[in-house]
């Protein structure tokens, strides 16, 4: 394949090896970077402080909540043996708390790995 010479950028078109040429291409533009404003900012440390709250409830109540007598004795499992069954197993209940502290766990890496670009 060959390249016309008037074509205006020749080297976003395959060479005749069928590969992009390097030495060609150049570099790529780079976008300048963009300032948040401050309701962008305010909005994301909203948002950080409701999914936080969320996940530090939520693993709490996860870890907490299957060791206590109301888990597996609940009224809504009086029609379900098999269900009040399963939730008084102990390796459920288990795996409830290890959700419980991946949540919790989750809830302070974002806080940690949180950065405002200014």
């Amino acid at each position: 394949m060959t390249l016309d010479p008037e074509t205006p950028n020749p080297g976003s078109y395959p060479s005749s090896s069928g590969v992009l040429s390097a030495e060609r291409a150049g570099p790529a533009p780079v976008a300048a970077p963009k300032h948040a404003s401050r309701a962008e900012i305010w909005a994301r440390r909203m948002f950080l402080v409701t999914f936080v709250l969320l996940c530090t409830l939520l693993g709490v109540f996860l870890i907490v909540l299957p060791w206590r007598p109301e888990w597996a004795e609940n009224p809504l499992f009086m029609g379900y043996p098999w269900v009040r069954t399963l939730f008084a197993n102990p390796f459920f209940r288990g795996i409830c708390s290890g959700f419980g502290v991946l949540d919790l766990w989750i809830a302070i890496s974002e806080t940690a790995h949180y950065h405002e670009d200014v």
